[in-house]
C-alpha cells in the first residue's frame, strides 16, 4: 500500500527556507513514509497512534504528521530544522519530486 503526502498550511510555509540538504532530506524521509507511514513515533501524549513524529536528516530535523489508513495520506502539518542554513531550495518543487503526492 502507498500512501499519498499532503503538506498543511504550516508545514508549508516551513518548507519556505529550507537549505538544500534539509529539503533533500526530508524528501528521501517522505518517500519512505509513503509506503512505511508507521515508522514513526507516536506523537506525546501517545493517545492517538495516527500521530507521529520521525526524525530526518541524521536527526537534525523531524517531521509531525497524521496517517489516515482509511484515505492512505500522511498529512504533514509540522516540520523543523536545526541544522545549519545553507542554500535554499525551491518548495515548489516539492510535488515533482514526491510522485502521487497532493495537497
Amino acid at each position: 500500500m502507498t500512501y499519498q503526502a499532503r503538506f498543511a498550511g504550516p508545514a508549508l510555509r516551513q518548507l519556505d527556507g529550507l537549505p538544500k540538504e534539509a529539503f533533500d532530506a526530508l524528501v528521501d524521509r517522505v518517500v519512505i513514509l509513503l509506503d512505511e507511514p508507521w515508522d514513526a513515533t507516536v506523537m506525546w501524549p501517545g493517545n492517538n497512534p495516527a500521530f507521529r513524529e520521525t526524525a530526518f536528516g541524521a536527526g537534525l530535523g523531524f517531521i509531525s504528521f497524521h496517517a489516515d489508513d482509511t484515505a492512505e495520506v500522511i498529512r504533514i502539518f509540522r516540520i523543523v530544522w536545526a541544522g545549519l542554513r545553507g542554500p535554499r531550495h525551491p518548495a515548489g518543487k516539492l510535488a515533482a519530486v514526491l510522485v502521487g503526492a497532493s495537497w
